[in-house]
């Protein structure tokens, strides 16, 4: 079950997987876009599959589920060339789906003039894809 890596750890993706995302984008410069997003959602496993003490946690629930999102927020910009769009994103958590249950939500943690809350929080993300 998963993938074997060289360090001999099983890589597995999950059997369910949720995912949320809105995007809004706005005009700066002739192909460049600026972009604030949200995303959310998580994967789990089912049945046997969520067996084992490393896998713990990762059994989907319909009850619960929903208490398990992770959601993200960010700042990108996009340079549009038509046949392809370069996102270069900057992206922090709002809501985090593993801590104990009250600690999940994380917006008054936010700050961004603290170097370790930019080190443990921002995630930078450069990628090429379709325009959409």
């Amino acid at each position: 079950d998963g993938f074997s890596t060289e360090q001999g750890v099983s890589d597995q993706t999950g059997d369910i997987k949720i995912e949320l995302n809105a995007e809004y984008r706005l005009p700066l410069f002739s192909y460049l876009h600026g972009a604030v997003f949200a995303d959310a959602g998580n994967i789990w496993l089912i049945g046997r599959a969520a067996t084992g003490q490393e896998k713990a946690g990762g059994l989907f629930e319909w009850n619960n589920f929903y208490n398990e999102l992770a959601v993200g927020a960010g700042l990108g910009l996009r340079l549009d060339v038509t046949y392809f769009v370069l996102r270069l994103d900057v992206a922090f958590p709002l809501r985090r789906p593993f801590p104990d249950e009250g600690f999940r939500w994380v917006i008054d943690e936010i700050s961004p003039l603290s170097r370790r809350w930019r080190q443990e929080n921002l995630v930078m993300n450069l990628a090429l894809g379709y325009p959409f």
